[in-house]
């Protein structure tokens, strides 16, 4: 079955290149890209209480196998390894390409990216389809974990997702305006449901300051409700979960040198799909509920619920040199701060580091060979925690890697 699957797209494909030939231009390209590298990860600590108190002490976290520590061999294909194809015309252009990924001796292909875009004025045009969002700029080439880019953990990064987009030069740069489907979460409100009505927006402009340096300040928003039953049969309550986010950064080029910062801000960014799953916020009853669970008390939810806010600063620092044409160095550090709201004087914070060094090194025309070293420090939890119950600083653990990337374009 799936061998006749490919059978019939490699057609479909073949029938499209000879309708469009004589419209439009058609080019197509590549990517291969196997991931070799150790890992050895450290899970961190647990809370755990002390027998017969109301105190509390970390120890190992442990896995399955009553492991506190995880050494692996990553070997395999990268999952954005990719084929695709750019259509340029006089008023439209558009874009497929296809993501490979290898489980043994078999495989998947999954849509990366696939729109169009009307070029309806000198330099603007309406793009339809799915690609990556306006708020993403590729500054870091971090190559660990399928090509991270310190995303989400330093760098900005909205994804490849649906959207319907304007975007065209503007003065001295280009501007980005695009209405986005949404990430939503019930946030741990039990028995809920999350009715989302409005578009995600994000929107972006990058100023050409020359050929070789740029700037770019950026942003987005989202809203949706979440839904559940109120205290009398027939009622129901719900809350709003907003989500916004700010930033800027710059790409400076000076010969063999580059310097690539940025900074975010965000609140309640991880609903919105613009962070991890671990900086999500929370209902203040899913809050409490967690705390009780945790600490042995009997909090209760003073007023009605809501959105316990989760703020997150955010930034990145990428440092290269490039003394050849066939040798580039390149050093990354990423930052994501936490904090929620303070409710009913308990309040979560965590600070997240990430450092990687790495050397880009050209064997042939399309031809690469990176290895890099980093470490992620995953921080301390800190929780202000509920009345006269005293609880250490939790260590979340951390994770060295070492190993390279091997890439073939054509």
């Amino acid at each position: 079955m799936k061998k006749l699957t490919i059978t019939a797209f490699v057609i479909v494909i073949t029938a499209v290149f000879a309708i469009s030939a004589t419209a439009n231009e058609w080019s197509l390209y590549g990517s291969v890209r196997v991931a070799t590298f150790y890992t050895s990860e450290d899970l961190g600590k647990e809370l755990e209480r002390i027998p017969g108190t109301g105190q509390f002490v970390t120890v190992d976290r442990r896995n399955a196998d009553n492991q506190d520590k995880e050494k692996n061999t990553l070997w395999n294909l990268q999952t954005n390894s990719r084929i695709g194809a750019t259509v340029t015309g006089d008023q439209l252009e558009a874009r497929f390409e296809f993501g490979v990924t290898s489980e043994g001796s078999g495989g998947n292909v999954a849509a990366r990216r696939l729109y169009g875009v009307w070029k309806f004025a000198e330099g603007w045009g309406l793009k339809v389809g799915k690609d990556y969002t306006p708020v993403t700029f590729f500054l870091s080439n971090q190559v660990f974990d399928n090509d991270n880019n310190l995303q989400f953990f330093g760098e900005a990064y909205g994804a490849r997702r649906g959207q319907v987009a304007v975007e065209g030069k503007l003065g001295p740069g280009k501007l980005k305006v695009a209405l986005i489907d949404q990430t939503k979460d019930d946030l741990g409100q039990p028995n809920s449901n999350v009715e989302a009505v409005i578009p995600k927006f994000e929107a972006s402009y990058e100023w050409a300051l020359s050929d070789t340096m740029s700037i770019h300040g950026f942003g987005g928003f989202q809203t949706y409700d979440v839904k559940y039953a109120g205290l009398t049969p027939t009622s129901t309550d719900d809350f709003s979960v907003d989500s916004w986010m700010i930033g800027a950064g710059a790409d400076l080029n000076f010969g063999p040198f580059f310097v690539k910062p940025q900074v975010s801000y965000y609140q309640n960014g991880a609903a919105a799909g613009w962070l991890t799953d671990r900086y999500t916020p929370t209902s203040k009853q899913a809050f409490l509920d967690d705390i009780n669970d945790t600490y042995g008390t009997d909090l209760v939810l003073l007023g009605s619920n809501d959105v316990l806010d989760a703020k997150n600063l955010m930034a990145m620092l990428a440092l290269g040199f490039k003394p050849t044409e066939s040798l580039g160095l390149e050093f990354g550090v990423g930052y994501v701060g936490y904090e929620t709201d303070s409710f009913q004087g308990v309040k979560v914070k965590n600070t997240y580091m990430e450092y990687y060094l790495q050397a880009v090194i050209t064997l042939a025309q399309g031809v690469y060979l990176i290895p890099e070293v980093g470490y992620r420090d995953f921080g301390d939890l800190e929780t202000d925690t509920p009345f006269g119950i005293s609880a250490p600083d939790v260590d979340e653990g951390s994770l060295l890697y070492a190993g390279a990337k091997w890439q073939i374009d054509f």
